[in-house]
């Protein structure tokens, strides 16, 4: 979330970064201009839900972090914006989780001077970075997604479409674990983007988030999907096949669906011995994108008994971040890449006590 570095300049180059030029002779950055922190709760009011001991919970993570981070401690530069926000009342009903899902926001608003006049960036403007809570699959998991039914689609398939899409999004790819930082403190290869990784934060006598599944399991729930889709797609081709007839237009053959078939064949080549291997999905394997030698990112479920259901929902039992520490170089290269603003987000991370980061978790 550094936006300004990486908004303005990786997406917005053409566009906002010219007026940042135009006005570089008349803005200044104050970094040593002392700041406060300010608490936004933006959290919804979901019926059922005990929002006092919720919110406590939040909170107690946030005085954590400002007493052991001296980025936050004592702002200097900006003001700190922490906001408490993303519990959606939806998620009461269940889906299968079980703690309320949340997300603890950290906003550098620096401050500066524009034409003599001083300033302190908001909203998208100031880059900053947040805390997930009880969201553990998010920056490391990619869920199976395929499309659902459609208007237009033979309606006496819309069930056994659903029914095996809805099983097919039990499976994910999950990131590996680059390094165990301290007992239930792990690294995460990044998935994308150009953070350094993810962090996951748990107890570490918990169960692991995630099942490694087979290759039958996942080529069996993929199957299961496309045939349905090819039985669909093939329906609607022969529509499309009789008007075009009215045109005089003949379409190739290979248009006509056949996806099915091709990852059948897939399935048929993997031995017995090959379909009881954990399975692993990358581009380079073929339509099905499956193989068993370990290439690409391991398949997996979730672990539903990784929650301890003997706390309340309320309680934090997740914790996931975006890993963005800085080394000095890169920290000159945002100045220089910034008209000298600080890179608050490095120096945060810089000085976030990670290994300690298992003393938030509720047991």
């Amino acid at each position: 979330m550094k936006g300004l570095s990486h908004v303005l300049l990786l997406v917005l180059v053409g566009v906002i970064f010219p007026i940042c030029v135009s006005h570089a002779q008349s803005t200044q950055f104050q970094p040593e201009k002392p700041g406060k922190v300010v608490l936004q709760n933006k959290l919804n009011k979901c019926p059922g839900l005990d929002m006092a001991s919720f919110t406590k919970n939040l909170s107690s993570i946030t005085q954590w972090v400002q007493r052991n981070d001296s980025i936050v401690n004592a702002p200097k530069g900006f003001d700190a914006a922490v906001s408490f926000s993303g519990n959606s009342c939806d998620e009461l009903s269940g889906t299968g989780d079980f703690g309320i899902q949340s997300r603890i926001s950290f906003s550098f608003r620096y401050f500066y001077i524009e034409n003599g006049v001083s300033k302190t960036v908001t909203d998208w403007a100031a880059h900053g970075t947040e805390i997930g809570i009880n969201n553990p699959i998010n920056l490391i998991g990619i869920q199976f997604k395929e499309s659902g039914f459609k208007s237009g689609d033979p309606p006496q398939l819309e069930q056994p479409l659903e029914k095996a899409l809805e099983n097919l999004q039990k499976y994910y790819t999950t990131a590996p674990v680059l390094k165990e930082i301290a007992p239930g403190v792990r690294l995460f290869a990044p998935g994308s983007g150009w953070f350094k990784g993810s962090l996951l934060v748990s107890s570490p006598d918990h169960p692991d988030i995630w099942i490694q599944v087979t290759v039958k399991e996942i080529m069996s729930a993929k199957l299961a999907y496309y045939k349905i889709r090819q039985e669909i797609d093939s329906i609607n081709y022969e529509k499309s096949l009789a008007e075009w007839a009215k045109l005089n237009f003949k379409p190739d053959q290979v248009l006509r669906p056949d996806l099915y078939n091709r990852m059948k064949k897939e399935f048929e080549v993997f031995t017995s011995e090959q379909l009881s291997q954990p399975a692993y999905s990358s581009p380079q394997s073929g339509i099905s994108t499956i193989n068993t030698n370990g290439e690409g990112r391991a398949v997996v479920r979730f672990n539903p008994i990784c929650w301890d259901r003997t706390l309340p929902q309320t309680s934090v039992q997740f914790m996931s971040l975006e890993y963005q520490p800085a080394t000095a170089i890169q920290l000159e290269e945002f100045k220089q890449q910034n008209q000298g603003l600080t890179d608050y987000v490095g120096l945060f991370f810089n000085h976030l006590p990670v290994e300690r980061l298992g003393e938030l978790i509720q047991k």
